[in-house]
């Protein structure tokens, strides 16, 4: 089959799963995309922008079986702008994130307009097959969006029946590890993974998110403030950096200078890979994730889980990992790293890319 898709913002883990999924997948594939900027511009006009766009690069000329559209696109506009010869093509939408579940900013009350959920909302309702990329994600979007419409007068309820049951579930593809990384956990002389490590070496906290408020850096270096010196804790903090250092990430890096193994992006992935397996837990604070790719990338390689009971992270864990920390350590952590490994198939890209694959077909073979 081949497949027209539709990215409007290519960056990120964005490009990350746009790539996997042209890597593995069983279809042909041609994608129109816009830069990973400007977010707001590409989600108010990128559909029109993309349509424009494919017909420069005559992506039009060469017949396709279904189109795929991400969330960052208006697919209503997407549908609207076709070639009318291409307008009965079924239409995925891949949910990636959803603009009704975003947190408040971090300077008071939410300025967010509205209509990029609403924009959201057109998407998956135009849409002949939804795809979600965790439970949580579809849960989410349907919270956010009855919170929004119950503040339209005279609204059409049936807008908002059965978003819960909307669409499919299908886990992103995470590319795992190299296969020759080896196994860095606990192996450096006297580390342990509950920080009772002789000779200062400490236990190794990975926290691999980008540096935004959205991620919850306040939390960090809260748990930091109270953590560190107890459970001798050594910090590795990765992640993309933006133009401005949110404060609580720069008094971290004050406060626990002598603590911190690595601050900043890692140079390659190789490198990215090789930190991950040299960390023992990996620690998220987020205040939003939808799926949480970085975390899953940790788990892989092979770290513990410490992460809180909210978001995706108990959909994306077996019950075995629950609530466990550098403070409550597992009595078997091999066995707690298999019981995830398994756990998290679904994700592992070619598994992943299978499964959407799976859904493709079966749109296409229904229309």
């Amino acid at each position: 089959m081949h497949v027209l898709g539709f990215e409007g913002y290519d960056a990120g883990s964005h490009h990350a799963v746009r790539a996997s999924i042209t890597r593995h997948s069983r279809h042909e594939w041609t994608w129109v995309t816009r830069p990973g900027r400007d977010w707001k511009w590409r989600m108010r006009v990128g559909g029109l922008e993309l349509v424009e766009q494919a017909r420069r690069e005559n992506a039009f000329t060469r017949p396709a079986d279904t189109l795929f559209i991400t969330s960052m696109v208006n697919a209503a506009d997407v549908l609207a702008a076709l070639p009318r010869r291409w307008r009965d093509r079924p239409a995925i939408v891949y949910m990636h994130e959803n603009q009704a579940a975003y947190p408040a900013g971090e300077r008071g009350p939410d300025p967010r307009d509205v209509h990029f959920a609403l924009t959201n909302l057109a998407s998956v309702r135009v849409a002949d097959l939804v795809i979600w990329n965790s439970a949580w994600n579809r849960r989410s979007f349907a919270a956010g969006i009855r919170a929004i419409m119950r503040h339209a007068r005279d609204a059409d309820g049936s807008l908002v029946e059965g978003l819960e049951e909307i669409g499919t579930v299908i886990w992103p593809p995470v590319e795992p590890p190299p296969p020759d990384l080896g196994v860095l956990h606990n192996r450096e002389a006297g580390r342990t993974i509950d920080g009772a490590g002789a000779g200062g070496a400490g236990t190794r906290v990975v926290w691999p998110h980008r540096w935004e408020y959205d991620k919850g850096p306040d939390e960090l270096l809260a748990i930091a403030g109270v953590e560190t010196e107890r459970l001798n804790l050594r910090w590795i903090l990765l992640g993309q950096q933006f133009g401005q250092t949110p404060p609580a990430l720069a008094r971290f890096r004050a406060e626990h200078e002598s603590a911190i193994v690595h601050a900043g992006y890692a140079a390659d992935r190789l490198a990215y890979w090789r930190w991950l397996a040299s960390a023992d837990w990996v620690l998220s604070t987020a205040r939003h994730e939808f799926f949480g790719i970085a975390v899953v990338e940790a788990l892989l390689a092979g770290c513990l889980p410490w992460l809180p009971a909210r978001l995706s992270y108990e959909e994306i864990l077996p019950s075995i990992a629950w609530g466990l920390g550098p403070g409550a350590s597992p009595d078997d952590p091999d066995a707690v790293r298999r019981a995830v490994a398994a756990h998290l198939q679904p994700a592992v890209a070619p598994n992943a890319v299978g499964h959407l694959d799976d859904a493709i077909e079966a749109v296409v073979n229904a229309t």
